[in-house]
């Protein structure tokens, strides 16, 4: 009707930012303390959600992201650097530099990792590596 006003509620970009950046702190204290808050991290996931790393097998539901995340931490350290984060619609693209104790070279890997977020929860989980840069600061094994 003309002269009616809208209802605008908050916005809801300031909590899928907050939502990226929470999950990113927790899960590199995931890999700095071997799993120990693998908790926290897990309710970030809703239970059907979805890892995927392009490459690698997909972990599919909490149980099987939750032993992804354990068999990873038990080998490697990590920090995450958040360089940038995008929102279109339900997807939080974050642009990430990511540092480990498996690289021999220095350096950071650049990645990207893509939330799909459904009711405030990652329904999936996309991350985005570049194989050239990976395979560059790991260790190479001899044939």
């Amino acid at each position: 009707m003309v002269g009616e006003k809208i209802e605008i509620g908050p916005a809801l970009s300031s909590d899928l930012i907050r939502l990226a950046v929470a999950y990113n702190d927790a899960l590199d204290r995931c890999t700095l303390t071997n799993g120990s808050n693998i908790d926290d991290v897990m309710e970030f996931f809703a239970d059907d959600a979805m890892r995927v790393t392009v490459g690698q097998e997909p972990a599919v539901g909490k149980p099987a992201i939750r032993e992804s995340f354990l068999r990873r931490s038990a080998r490697l350290q990590q920090v995450v650097e958040l360089r940038g984060i995008e929102l279109w619609g339900d997807f939080v693209v974050c642009r990430i530099e990511r540092k480990d104790t498996t690289h021999t070279d220095s350096g950071l890997e650049h990645h990207l990792r893509i939330l799909l977020v459904k009711e405030g929860k990652i329904k999936r989980l996309i991350v985005v590596v570049d194989p050239e840069e990976d395979s560059r600061l790991k260790p190479t094994v001899p044939d």
